[in-house]
C-alpha cells in the first residue's frame, strides 16, 4: 500500500521558456519535496504509534491523548500532501 502511494506521487510543473536544465532541476526538487514530506509524515505516524504502545503499558492517559491526537495530524498531512498533488496534477493536464 505504501509504495503504491510512493510510487504514485508525481509532480510536473510547465514552465516554458526555461533553460532544460533548470526545467529538469525544478521538477526533481518538486518531487524530493512532496517524498520528504510524505517521509516526515510516516514518521509521525510512526511515532504516534510507539506512543500509543507505550501509554497502554504504562497505563499513561494524557500519552494516549496526545498519541492519538498526533496520529490524526499526520494521518492528516499525508492526505492533505495526497489530495494537494492530485489537484495539481488534474490542474496541470487541465491546460495543457
Amino acid at each position: 500500500m505504501i509504495r503504491f502511494v510512493a510510487t504514485d506521487i508525481s509532480v510536473h510543473p510547465d514552465l516554458h521558456g526555461l533553460p532544460p536544465s533548470v526545467l529538469v532541476g525544478l521538477g526533481q526538487l518538486a518531487n524530493n519535496a512532496a517524498g520528504l514530506l510524505v517521509i516526515v509524515s510516516g514518521i509521525g505516524i510512526a511515532v504516534s504509534l510507539i506512543g500509543l504502545v507505550l501509554a497502554s503499558f504504562t497505563g499513561n492517559q494524557q500519552l494516549a491523548e496526545r498519541s492519538k491526537s498526533s496520529l490524526g495530524v499526520s494521518i492528516a498531512a499525508v492526505a492533505l500532501l495526497y489530495i494537494g498533488i492530485a489537484a495539481a496534477n488534474y490542474a496541470g493536464r487541465l491546460f495543457s
